[in-house]
């Protein structure tokens, strides 16, 4: 008997949100890189034009391939200026009410506290939103977030979330130093739509009104209630802010050496509120009602853990992680409710799609980034991984579960945390095994404290053995933290090479899982390309030499790169931590991360060109030509006499002078003055 001809249809024909996703993202891309600023009008109106045009098209519906061309040629069309539409409406930089418009340094501001103060090293943070421009005692209602710096001093912080302030109006745009491959704080704030910054003294604020418990939000109450009860059972700092930041995602107490051990080990994914939180939650509402046994009730779960989980979800701060997990979990109960199958790989299409509507800029987010590729990587590969072995008893099966989970997310998550962080754990399957289960007991401790602190005997106890059993966990995590090689923590990919890396993964994926010869040739031309390109870099790079004088706070700090190796010309051994931070990406992706010791000496030759680091002032009129000059001493230089001397072509000012000195020099003269407080990192090469 003659099978019926079985049809071989694409994954995006069994995903159809993908060919939706694709122009959608496209579209918030082109807005952020182009720097082109379309007015919405214009956008609605390509938009209107494009749906009627589609309209029309559908209406003469004509079975040919000009037909269906034109028909795929308008939905992207649409979708694109849609997304591009929404980018530009959820810009507050498109907004006529935000206070950046007429910035004026002389009128007072009045700022609510979006959030309590974080501390650093010599100031407290503050994230506040801007309500008013008061000028004269004139007010203008404003819209639009900043950060406030407040100088420390003797007397404790006494702000708190929901406190109204006065400020002056010393607002400055959100700068990066400069410094070579930094993180682009800039760019991530304005995304997050910050994009200006003041700092001053306690004493030029004044309190306006204090927040309100009454008038809060029933989220934000339970949020301060929840934090408030673990803050009293868990007796141990770093255990507090570990369990406030994986069950809260409240991150103000989280200690930055655990995050950096939890980073370096692959497993930083378990502090952020993502599925696995989800998951929990939705676990501990099961068992709370273990009495609906009859699968004919299974929807009722569902339908009592969807508003509990977008309450929790809403209640954590609504990372990008945590709302997409709430997402993908509204589908499955809607699906689960109306007894509809579901589609897995379409669900986190469609779900990338939900939240790129509510929130354009969360394409840039890394944790969005992560989280989608981790689910994505879970649901390709978790089957084909679980099947290589096959084990017989049942806590074989769990243990063999959780480490194909490991491998498969590890797949597509990989590249991108070299990507962006440098690193790769050689031991992420022992982490991620050892973090899955201690996640699952952690939080249901962390939720059982809260949901017996009305029984304070049994929270103490409760915290008493979570901190025994974060402390143990933490002393593996630093023990596994030694055992990567210190090579893995200076990984580098390039875009091109990420992008080259992804198709050789997907092009071998092809071709074990498909059997397609055409996804092998693919991949392995991807692969050749891939190795071309490190072997081009490591050449660069084995062959570079420059000098760097670093935008480092009052640290005047230059180094001399020369091949796989760095040395410090001047520094400050005071701010090591500082210089550490700055100097640490430009080792990284210029692969000199090898200390080669701290040289002395003024005069230094930079392939076939002069620089001259002036410690001190010059006396006499002897000529000496330089091509570059670093004024390295305080004290008023002399420009005209040191142009005459050394004529350089560049006089470099770093930040042993204030940036309001190194102003006035770049202004005093016709020389060609690089301010490194203004201008960032002067690299000479």
């Amino acid at each position: 008997m003659s099978r019926w001809p079985l049809h071989n249809v694409y994954f995006w024909e069994t995903a159809p949100f993908f060919r939706v996703l694709l122009p959608f993202a496209a579209g918030i891309l082109f807005y952020d890189k182009a720097g082109i600023s379309v007015p919405a009008s214009v956008s609605l109106t390509i938009i209107c034009i494009s749906f009627l045009l589609l309209a029309a098209v559908v209406y003469y519906r004509k079975n040919n391939s000009a037909y269906r061309v034109v028909t795929f040629s308008l939905v992207n069309i649409l979708l694109f200026f849609c997304s591009y539409a929404l980018s530009y409406n959820a810009d507050i930089r498109n907004d006529k009410r935000r206070y950046g418009n007429s910035l004026n340094g002389g009128n007072t501001y009045l700022v609510r506290l979006s959030d309590n103060p974080s501390e650093k090293e010599n100031s407290w943070k503050l994230p506040v939103s801007v309500i008013c421009s008061i000028d004269n005692g004139r007010s203008q209602p404003v819209t639009g977030n900043a950060f406030l710096y407040l100088y420390k001093n003797r007397v404790p912080m006494m702000l708190h979330k929901g406190d109204s302030i006065l400020v002056p109006g010393k607002w400055e745009p959100i700068k990066n130093a400069g410094n070579p491959f930094e993180f682009d704080y800039a760019g991530y704030c304005r995304r997050d739509n910050i994009l200006y910054q003041q700092s001053c003294s306690a004493n030029d604020v004044r309190l306006y009104g204090s927040a309100d418990a009454a008038g809060m939000a029933v989220i934000d109450r339970s949020h301060d209630w929840c934090m408030t009860q673990l803050d009293k059972y868990l007796p141990d700092a770093k255990t507090k802010g570990l369990i406030q930041a994986m069950l809260l995602g409240d991150e103000v107490n989280l200690d930055e050496e655990l995050r950096q051990s939890y980073s370096e080990t692959g497993i930083i994914h378990i502090i952020a509120i993502s599925g696995g939180n989800v998951a929990i939650f939705f676990l501990v509402i099961s068992v709370l009602l273990w009495w609906l046994k009859d699968k004919k009730h299974l929807w009722i779960r569902y339908a009592v853990a969807l508003p509990l989980v977008w309450f929790y979800v809403l209640m954590a701060g609504a990372p990008p992680s945590a709302v997409r997990a709430a997402v993908m979990f509204s589908l499955l109960a809607f699906s689960v409710m109306l007894q509809k199958s579901n589609n897995s790989l379409n669900t986190l299409f469609a779900t990338a799609f939900v939240l790129l509507c509510a929130q354009p800029m969360w394409l840039f987010s890394v944790g969005f980034q992560l989280s989608f590729a981790a689910v994505l990587s879970l649901i390709l590969f978790y089957m084909p991984v679980y099947k290589w072995l096959s084990p017989v008893h049942k806590p074989g099966r769990l243990l063999w579960g959780t480490v194909a989970a490991s491998i498969a997310a590890e797949v597509l998550v990989a590249p991108l945390v070299v990507y962006y962080f440098h690193t790769f754990p050689l031991l992420f399957i022992v982490a991620n095994v050892l973090a899955y289960l201690f996640m699952g007991l952690v939080l249901v401790l962390g939720i059982a404290i809260v949901l017996l602190s009305f029984l304070p005997l049994a929270a103490k106890c409760i915290g008493i053995c979570t901190v025994w059993i974060v402390t143990l966990f933490d002393n593996i995590v630093v023990r596994l933290q030694s055992m990567n090689p210190v090579s893995f923590h200076y990984l580098v990919l390039t875009g091109l090479e990420l992008v080259c890396l992804y198709v050789t993964i997907t092009g071998i994926v092809l071709f074990f899982m498909k059997k397609q010869k055409q996804g092998l040739f693919v991949g392995l031309t991807a692969c050749c390309l891939l190795f071309l390109s490190f072997c081009a870099d490591e050449w660069q790079r084995l062959h570079q030499q420059r000098l760097v004088v670093y935008n480092i706070g009052k640290t005047n700090h230059v180094e001399l790169i020369s091949g796989r190796t760095y040395s410090e010309l001047t520094t400050d051994t005071v701010t090591e931590k500082k210089i550490a931070y700055a100097t640490g990406p430009a080792h990284i992706n210029w692969r000199a991360w090898t200390k080669a010791g701290t040289k002395a000496g003024e005069i230094w030759e930079v392939n076939g060109k002069t620089v001259v680091i002036l410690n001190e002032e010059i006396k006499g009129d002897a000529q000496f030509h330089a091509d570059c000059l670093v004024i390295n001493y305080t004290g008023q230089p002399d420009l005209a006499e040191l142009q005459k001397v050394f004529s350089p072509a560049v006089i470099v000012v770093g930040n042993n002078y204030s940036r309001k000195q190194q102003g006035k020099l770049a202004v005093s003269t016709g020389a060609n003055i690089w301010p490194v407080a203004d201008k960032g990192a002067f690299v000479f090469e």
